[in-house]
């Protein structure tokens, strides 16, 4: 499934105990391993990190973590990502 989401700034020193990282955090969670960047118009795959997004057009105001490269998780832009979504809890 896709979904179209933004980045969220300043939430990396949130981690919850027990994780060595969100990218380990989504890992647990999903029971996969991240090999690539999920921006669609991306792939890249290596430098990823557990990124914070929320989705956009919902009214689901939830924060996410999806992997993404480095360099998206910079993007100030809309972008679509495949999931899944593991919700921050």
């Amino acid at each position: 499934m896709t979904y179209k989401v933004k980045n969220l700034n300043g939430t990396k020193d949130r981690l919850p105990y027990g994780y060595t990282s969100w990218l380990d955090y989504w890992e647990k969670k999903t029971n996969q391993k991240a090999t690539e960047c999920h921006a669609i118009d991306c792939k890249a795959k290596s430098d990823l990190v557990g990124a914070h997004v929320k989705k956009v057009g919902s009214s689901d105001n939830s924060w996410y973590i999806v992997p993404l490269c480095s360099g998206c998780n910079q993007r100030t832009d809309e972008f679509t990502v495949e999931g899944p979504l593991v919700p921050v809890n």
